[in-house]
């Protein structure tokens, strides 16, 4: 059983934007107006005698073209059963697909991807989790658990790709695959309390071993337990409600 977490960071395609007279601002542009400068995917594979396989890997303009990126995430996706997004079916996955069709590459496993009726192969965790309520962002998403997420604000993206700063991009990237993941650990396993905790466990038992080659994931090393009661009354987790 593979599962595989992406994230893509883009920047304005100003050619692009000039073309349809678009004028940047602070709001976020339309998907279609949109490159891809980094991806970063994390996979999580269960072996049949229960151990896990992790594996982290960043694509960046700093060594592939655009095209390339297209097709480095596609190959990543390629054999997962699961891929997990965080707002994959309205910006990541539209984005990937219109700049494969400029670039004319073949993605039938990300198009597919946005085929709601192929339930289970694309779980993307934006829409799972907001259903009728308010929309949040990866890291309100996270924050309830601690989840180290966007430690980098998504407007600075611009200016690491100006200054060059492709480590620090990447890193910036990982860290929202791995965070996706972590925190559909616990938004999907609500009926198994603890277990969410004890598989982020594994992985930080992983990543302590590893952290030289992902310097980036470092603060995902550190389990917090669980929150103690903020009330004044000791026996407050014997009360009934």
């Amino acid at each position: 059983m593979k599962t595989v977490s992406f994230d893509i960071e883009t920047v304005l395609d100003h050619e692009v934007a000039e073309r349809c007279d678009y004028t940047p601002s602070d709001e976020f542009a339309p998907f279609t107006l949109h490159q891809i400068v980094c991806a970063s995917a994390f996979s999580v594979t269960r072996m049949v005698d229960g151990e896990h396989l992790y594996a982290v890997e960043s694509f960046s303009r700093r060594t592939h073209s655009e095209a390339g990126l297209i097709a480095s995430v596609e190959a990543a996706v390629a054999d997962a059963n699961v891929v997990f997004t965080f707002n994959g079916i309205r910006f990541d996955l539209p984005v990937l697909a219109t700049r494969a069709m400029v670039h004319e590459v073949h993605v039938p496993r990300l198009i597919d991807l946005q085929n709601r009726s192929r339930v289970g192969r694309h779980a993307d965790l934006f829409e799972q989790v907001k259903r009728d309520a308010a929309p949040v962002s990866l890291r309100q998403l996270c924050s309830p658990f601690s989840i180290p997420v966007k430690q980098t604000p998504a407007a600075r993206v611009a200016k690491l790709v100006a200054d060059g700063d492709w480590t620090k991009l990447e890193s910036y990237c990982e860290t929202d695959a791995v965070g996706c993941w972590l925190a559909a650990q616990f938004w999907g396993k609500v009926q198994e309390p603890g277990l969410a905790r004890q598989t982020w466990r594994d992985f930080a038992t992983w990543i302590t071993d590893h952290v030289d080659e992902h310097p980036g994931l470092a603060s995902f090393a550190e389990v917090p337990d669980v929150p103690r009661s903020s009330f004044r009354w000791a026996d407050v987790d014997s009360l009934v409600f």
